[in-house]
C-alpha cells in the first residue's frame, strides 16, 4: 500500500487536452470539425433575450382597461422606439389627452386585455463564446457546444481568482522563494499580455504594477488575504470563484500566506518560456470540484516530463491540513498497517521528515504529493 493515490496538483506534458465549449441557450456555431483555432477566436454565438418591462397602462393613465384595449393599435411582435408615442386617449369631450411613450427600444411581447398590461422586450445581446486554447476542432453539437484538443502541457493551480485570459509566458528571474514587489518587477522586461509566473507572492503594489504593463494574468506560490481583498475589492469566498471583476486572473499554486511556487510548476514553465498558454482562475470546492489551470499548447516534439512521484519513502510532499498546514516534508517512511491518531481514528499514516526539521506521523488524508 506505500503506492496508494494520494492527491496533488496536476502537472502533465505532451499530453492530450480537450475543453468544452457551450452556449447557455441554443445559436449558432462558428466553426467545423478540423478547424485549427486561436484562444482568442470565436467559436459559438447567440442573441441573450432582453429583458421584459411590462407597462401597467390603465393604472398609469387612469383609465379602465376596455378604453385603453379599444385604442390600443399594437400587437405582439411590433417593433417600439424609446420616446416613441405608443397610445394616446383623449377625454372630457376631446379637450384633453392622456398618452404614454415606449421606454425602450424592443419589441411588443404580449398585451393583456383584461388588464391592459403591455409587455416590450428590450433588443436582444450577442453571445460569443471564444475557443479559450490553441487547437484543434474535434466535435460539435450544432448550435449547442464544441469540443477543441491539444497536445501540450496542463497544470493546475490551489485556488484563483478571475475567468479566462490568453498570453505569453512569461516565468520571473527572482527566486522561487522571494516576494515579488513592484520593484522586482521593475527588473523584469514585461511586455503586454504576458502571464507571470514566479515568487512566493505578489505584494499589491507589484499587482498594481503588473495592470499598468497590460499583463494578462499572475501565477505565484501564494497570497496573504489582506491583498486577495484588496485586489478584488471586497471579501471573496474559497467555495467559487472566476466571475470577479479584476484587471487579469490570478492563480496560487500552493495555498495562503507567504509559501514558494511549486517547485515542479515553475520548472515546467521555465521549459515553455515565451509560449502562448491559457489560463483560467476559476475554483471550485463543492461537488464536481473545479480546480485553477494553465494550459500550455505544445509541439508534441517537447521532451516529456518525468513520471510523476508517487507516495514512496524520499517523496516529496506537502501538508494540507493542520496542525502542519502549509509545510513541506519528505517521506520517510510508510507504515503498512492502519495506526490509530490523536483524533481516535485508526488511518493509514507516513512518518514525514518536514523541512523545519522535525519528524512527526501524519495521516495519508492530510498530505497531497509535490
Amino acid at each position: 500500500m506505500s503506492t496508494a493515490y494520494t492527491p496533488g496538483l496536476l502537472i502533465q506534458e505532451n499530453t492530450e487536452v480537450t475543453v468544452l465549449r457551450e452556449l447557455p441557450l441554443p445559436g449558432k456555431t462558428l466553426v467545423k470539425v478540423g478547424d485549427t483555432v486561436r484562444a482568442e477566436g470565436e467559436v459559438l454565438s447567440a442573441e441573450l433575450p432582453g429583458e421584459v418591462q411590462i407597462l401597467r397602462i390603465a393604472e398609469r393613465l387612469g383609465f379602465d382597461p376596455a378604453r385603453i384595449t379599444a385604442a390600443n393599435s399594437l400587437r405582439p411582435g411590433d417593433p417600439v422606439t424609446r420616446g416613441e408615442r405608443i397610445l394616446e386617449l383623449r377625454y372630457f369631450f376631446g379637450l384633453f389627452t392622456a398618452s404614454i411613450d415606449a421606454p425602450i427600444d424592443g419589441t411588443v411581447e404580449f398585451y393583456t386585455e383584461s388588464t391592459a398590461h403591455l409587455g416590450i422586450r428590450g433588443a436582444s445581446q450577442p453571445l460569443t463564446v471564444s475557443a479559450y486554447i490553441d487547437g484543434t476542432i474535434s466535435e460539435i453539437t450544432e448550435g449547442r457546444s464544441v469540443t477543441i484538443t491539444t497536445t501540450g502541457a496542463h497544470l493546475q493551480g490551489a485556488f484563483g481568482v478571475g475567468g479566462e485570459r490568453s498570453g505569453i509566458l512569461h516565468p520571473l528571474a527572482c527566486d522561487r522563494t522571494a516576494i515579488v514587489t513592484a520593484q522586482v518587477l521593475q527588473g523584469e522586461s514585461i511586455q503586454p499580455g504576458s502571464i507571470l509566473v514566479g515568487g512566493a507572492r505578489f505584494t499589491r503594489e507589484a499587482l498594481n504594477y503588473a495592470e499598468t504593463r497590460n499583463a494578462s494574468g499572475v501565477i505565484t506560490g501564494s497570497i496573504d488575504a489582506d491583498t486577495l481583498r484588496q485586489y478584488i475589492g471586497y471579501e471573496v469566498g474559497v467555495s467559487m470563484t472566476g466571475d470577479e471583476e479584476i484587471p487579469f486572473p490570478l492563480v496560487i499554486t500552493e495555498g495562503f500566506g507567504t509559501l514558494p511556487i511549486s517547485e515542479r510548476f515553475f520548472a515546467t514553465v521555465l521549459k515553455y518560456r515565451n509560449f502562448r498558454a491559457s489560463m483560467n482562475g476559476q475554483t471550485q470546492v463543492r461537488a464536481g470540484a473545479v480546480r485553477p489551470e494553465l494550459i500550455i499548447p505544445t509541439p508534441k516534439t517537447v521532451e516529456r516530463a518525468p513520471t510523476p512521484p508517487t507516495l514512496t519513502p524520499g517523496a516529496k510532499i506537502r501538508c494540507i491540513r493542520t496542525p502542519f498546514f502549509g509545510e513541506f516534508g519528505v517521506v520517510d517512511s510508510l507504515p503498512p498497517e492502519p495506526e490509530q491518531i490523536e483524533s481516535g481514528a485508526i488511518v493509514r499514516v507516513a512518518i514525514v521528515k518536514l523541512d523545519s526539521g522535525k519528524t512527526t506521523k501524519i495521516p495519508r488524508a492530510n498530505i497531497e504529493l509535490c
